[in-house]
């Protein structure tokens, strides 16, 4: 009976398995609260303790994504109003989709404000986004 066992030597010249050669995992960066801490009594500390207060609350967080899209709505609303009136739209995109339909600006604008929100709470342990956002 023939074996298919290879001998040690041709497997050591094979290439290593264990390394990936394509990862779908993005490499685990910093999230910028790892900085030296400011100078006690300083408005950058003040402000440090604010964003660590913020990181550490997802209320918090929530309440500022959902108010986004709240606000959004309400710009949404107001912006219908005002062009019934007689306003012009003055960002050539939303006037775009204005003049095809209405939905369409309401869906478009509301799915933008709604990715963001995504983005925020999905990034929120970022310092970057953090200060954005507030």
């Amino acid at each position: 009976m023939p074996t298919t066992e290879r001998s040690v030597e041709e497997r050591r010249r094979e290439p290593d398995r264990r390394v990936r050669r394509v990862s779908l995992h993005h490499p685990e960066r910093r999230s910028g609260f790892d900085r030296r801490e400011p100078e006690p009594g300083t408005l950058r500390s003040a402000w440090l303790r604010v964003l660590t207060a913020y990181r550490d609350s997802p209320t918090a967080i929530a309440v500022v994504a959902l108010a986004f899209v709240a606000l959004s709505a309400a710009d949404l609303v107001l912006t219908l109003r005002a062009l019934e009136a007689g306003a012009t739209e003055l960002n050539p995109v939303m006037a775009a989709l204005f003049e095809r339909s209405p939905v369409l600006a309401g869906a478009f604008k509301l799915s933008i404000a709604v990715a963001v929100a995504a983005v925020l709470w999905t990034a929120r342990r970022h310092r970057r986004i953090l200060e954005v956002s507030l």
